[in-house]
């Protein structure tokens, strides 16, 4: 009896929407680098501050939703040493911000990712607090899916001469319902901002969060237009599962916001003199403290809670024309690292074809590969001094 030939298998890289994506926009060499031979990535670049952010929220949110604690006190932080070795203190409550965040640390180093230094980790621990007792319990009652994981699949364009025709889109974010947000106070700053800024909701309708551990780009950041791009394209992926209504906005929460330290504070003030931020100071006495505020002085007390939680909350409009763009640009990203690892399977070389192009200095300071980099954000190239010339 004759067999048939059996098909080869068909190629879909999967890319993640911020592990890949976002990634690749900040340095492509850098992408390249941290993703060794495994093209496209098997795992993601995202920094741990990031990761670390996100697994503790997701954490909180379970053990708030499953009755274990609520917000009428605020959560203990008792960050300690944290050692995978040692013995868990059975005296600290489920809910201590340390207990949740030791168990994302391990999770994470498991991974192989650990924070650059101890002071990224206290930075984070402080950011952790003030996520869970800040948003957390405003954000929280409004979920209706934690950690949606969302995934669909896309033309390249062009792919003549690539190894794929189309590639497969992931990401995660929560979801909100029109319901829970229409029911929930009117002080609530994740329903006033929605309502501030999308004036047309519809009676119903789907909203998609993420967390940054940032502050707020200027708008003439590139991160403030991928957000944007981000947003749409998670709304892109929510409305192919078919939900009952669709996404009509996203929220990007920046979390530094909340709790601004120097470089934060140094983004807001170049911001309001350069005219590229969009949340200025509604009065003059915030204005004037910002005016006085040099690095090294107080960032804690600032500025007002309202004017943080201003910055701190984003809303983007999830319009079918901005989804269409944004997923456009994104096949245009995936194409151009497609077309990239063509490039390096013909030369050989990864030198010759992935290039730095980093503007951001603090993506070259966490960079493991800055030492040998071609070009470096903010840096100058050490070089070995000339010789003097003789007399």
């Amino acid at each position: 009896m004759a067999l048939e030939t059996r098909n080869p298998a068909k190629l879909v890289p999967s890319y993640s929407l911020t592990g890949d994506l976002l990634s690749y926009l900040r340095c492509g060499l850098q992408y390249r680098y941290q993703n060794g031979s495994a093209l496209p990535p098997s795992r993601p670049v995202q920094l741990w501050f990031g990761e670390f952010i996100h697994g503790v929220m997701e954490a909180a949110y379970r053990l708030w939703a499953d009755g274990t604690t609520d917000f009428s006190k605020p959560w203990p932080c008792s960050m300690t040493e944290w050692d995978s070795r040692k013995t868990p203190d059975p005296t600290r409550p489920v809910h201590d911000i340390g207990v949740i965040g030791e168990k994302i640390e391990m999770s994470l180093a498991n991974q192989g990712k650990r924070p650059r230094n101890r002071d990224v980790r206290t930075a984070a621990y402080r950011r952790a607090e003030v996520a869970i007792n800040l948003v957390g319990k405003y954000l929280f009652p409004l979920v209706t899916l934690a950690e949606e994981p969302l995934r669909g699949a896309r033309l390249i364009p062009n792919a003549t001469g690539l190894r794929a025709d189309r590639y497969e889109l992931t990401g995660v974010a929560d979801v909100l319902s029109h319901i829970k947000v229409n029911e929930c106070p009117p002080n609530n700053p994740f329903r006033e901002a929605l309502q501030r800024v999308c004036t047309a909701l519809p009676d119903q309708y789907e909203v998609v969060v993420d967390y940054k551990g940032a502050h707020r780009p200027n708008e003439d950041s590139a991160y403030w237009q991928q957000g944007e791009w981000q947003v749409h394209t998670y709304a892109w992926l929510r409305n192919r599962k078919d939900p009952p209504v669709k996404v009509a906005a996203g929220i990007l929460i920046y979390i530094n916001e909340l709790s601004p330290g120097n470089d934060d504070i140094i983004n807001l003030k170049r911001g309001i003199s350069e005219g590229t931020t969009d949340e200025l100071p509604k009065t003059a006495e915030e204005r004037g403290r910002l005016d006085r505020w040099r690095p090294g002085m107080d960032t804690e007390n600032l500025l007002s809670m309202e004017y943080r939680w201003r910055r701190a909350v984003r809303v983007v409009p999830a319009t079918p024309e901005a989804i269409a763009h944004a997923t456009t640009e994104f096949d245009d990203v995936v194409r151009s690292i497609e077309s990239l690892i063509a490039d390096e399977g013909r030369s050989g070389s990864i030198g010759s074809v992935w290039r730095p192009n980093c503007e951001d200095k603090s993506t070259c300071d966490a960079c493991d590969f800055r030492t040998f980099c071609p070009q470096q954000a903010g840096w100058t190239i050490p070089r070995v001094p000339a010789a003097p010339e003789a007399p």
